[in-house]
């Protein structure tokens, strides 16, 4: 094969430089003479790999680093936590993000900052023990850096993200695959590549692609977050309540906040998190249950996707990096969804409710401008921060609450009604939470009646008025006289029962002795016993 350059190849790029990088990147899964007979200008073009020789070495690098640190797992996990951290560091900017404002860098929490939040945890619990019926939790409060704070959640957010990323990987990798348009005939040439095929070559980029995405996002949320559950999610260690101490008073600094005050509200509000989701285990599992639900029917706006990978260059990771999630990502959602995604909000709306309802309680009247600081919280769950929209532009969901006006109206009613016992024994299983439907004060559809029961039968007969009375006369014989009596043949007879044949004798025009043939007592014999008939009286 010639040395000469590729005529029409992006620089007329050396052909045994490209053949190189080819074999650099893919290593023993190309085999000899693979190659031969493919239009490799075409192929560097479509893309857009590098010109320069060394260039192409050191892409070559790179691709084979991520498929290596990839392994089998949907997402690169290794490149998406180093963003991360630098991101939540603010050492590399987010696309299409204004620069991180806020104490630079990732500094640790120094020993002023953890006293004072742990004071502040302190009084929080002693604030917060009289006005809910669950158990405090004792643990001591964690002060975080935002590394530890992506140490401490990375393990919630894995299993949540790998359904999306899983399919967003093979979406991704299709349409790379189309837009190279060169599959078919690799694949014709017998070229192996990373997962035994192109397609598994292609989700891996894709993978590595997603995973770029999610560490920016991931990464400025730990920039944002003041505790483990902002989100309404518990993210952090089991049963341990924790604040990120840069956060916290970069968020007294940005609203002017009375810092004493500020570090009390936040850490009453973390604690009383805590000590829901440790008393409701079921309701953490419930709510990521419900997200990986969501997760796995995700699907992406294929036109769009296609548009994007238009250009992309496959050998700079630093242009994927480059990719901002509106451009990359497009959701789509079936109806299905949208009702999963209500109901998410809804139980999201009920957690937030009742952590605002009992930490007020709490806290009223014992520190100032307490309004002013839920205002400041109102505000940033409605607005939602901009690490929150980039997780929703990246992972597809939306956990942002919904009604939790209506939400916190209705704990309000529920403790007028039950105390703060049977507020607390609603958490004691989901069907005892209202439905979205309820707090929207939308109309229910009716329930079928059920047929009374014995109870219910009973309760409605009526007793005398005088329940004394009459069982007195009835014991004491009163009305005797009144009563039917037995007759020589066993029938019933007295004035009352005389009463009522006189009644029907005159209705029937017949007098008591039976002018039918019968005898007096109706049974059709005479006085003497006989039996009379038709054919003895016309004798």
């Amino acid at each position: 094969m010639s040395d000469a350059p590729i005529p029409g190849g992006p620089g007329d790029m050396d052909e045994e430089a490209l053949k190189r990088f080819l074999k650099e990147t893919f290593g023993d899964a190309l085999p000899e003479g693979a190659l031969d007979g493919l239009d490799l200008s075409a192929l560097a073009q479509q893309a857009n790999l590098p010109q320069d020789p060394a260039q192409l070495r050191a892409a070559a690098a790179q691709m084979q680093s991520m498929f290596a640190a990839q392994g089998d797992s949907p997402v690169n996990w290794d490149m998406a936590e180093d963003i991360a951290r630098r991101t939540a560091a603010g050492q590399t900017g987010i696309p299409g993000m204004p620069e991180p404002t806020g104490t630079p860098g990732d500094p640790g929490p120094s020993d002023s900052s953890v006293s004072e939040l742990r004071q502040a945890a302190q009084v929080a619990r002693l604030w917060l023990d009289p006005v809910i019926s669950i158990d405090v939790p004792s643990t001591e409060l964690g002060v975080y850096s935002r590394g530890t704070w992506l140490h401490r959640t990375l393990p919630h957010w894995k299993p949540i993200v790998e359904p999306v990323a899983k399919y967003m990987a093979g979406a991704i990798g299709e349409a790379i695959a189309a837009q190279l348009g060169e599959m078919g005939d690799l694949g014709g040439a017998g070229m192996g590549m990373p997962g035994g095929d192109p397609a598994a070559m292609m989700e891996r980029i894709g993978g590595t692609m997603f995973g770029v995405q999610f560490g920016h996002a991931i990464g400025a949320l730990a920039r944002e977050a003041a505790g483990t559950t902002d989100l309404g999610l518990p993210l952090g260690r089991d049963g341990e309540p924790a604040l990120v101490a840069s956060n916290v008073e970069d968020l007294i600094a940005a609203h002017s906040l009375d810092p004493g005050a500020a570090r009390i509200f936040l850490a009453a509000r973390e604690i009383a998190h805590t000590a829901l989701f440790t008393s409701a285990p079921w309701l953490g599992r419930a709510l990521f249950s419900a997200i990986e639900d969501y997760s796995r029917g995700i699907t992406l706006d294929l036109d769009a996707l296609d548009e994007m990978v238009r250009g992309l260059d496959l050998a700079d990771p630093e242009a994927m990096q480059a990719r901002r999630p509106e451009e990359m990502f497009v959701f789509t959602r079936r109806a299905s969804q949208e009702r999963a995604l209500e109901e998410l909000a809804t139980t999201l709306a009920l957690i937030e409710a009742w952590v605002d309802h009992v930490t007020t309680k709490a806290l009223d009247g014992k520190l100032p401008d307490l309004e002013a600081m839920r205002e400041v919280l109102r505000r940033r769950r409605a607005a939602g921060g901009p690490a929150e929209e980039m997780l929703s532009k990246t992972v597809g969901i939306e956990l942002r609450p919904r009604r939790v006006r209506e939400a916190l109206s209705w704990w309000e009613s529920v403790l007028d009604t039950e105390g703060e016992s049977g507020r607390e024994a609603k958490w004691d299983h989901p069907d005892l939470l209202p439905t979205a439907e309820v707090l929207s004060g939308r109309p229910q559809a009716p329930r079928p009646e059920a047929a009374p029961t014995e109870a219910e039968e009973l309760a409605g007969v009526a007793l005398p008025e005088d329940f004394d009375a009459e069982l007195e006369k009835l014991l004491s014989g009163d009305g005797q006289d009144r009563a039917p009596r037995e007759d020589e043949q066993g029938g019933l007879r007295g004035s009352a029962s005389s009463a009522r044949d006189e009644t029907e004798a005159d209705a029937t025009g017949e007098d008591g002795s039976g002018e039918d043939g019968t005898g007096e007592d109706g049974t059709g014999e005479d006085g003497e016993g006989g039996r009379s008939s038709a054919g003895d009286d016309e004798r």
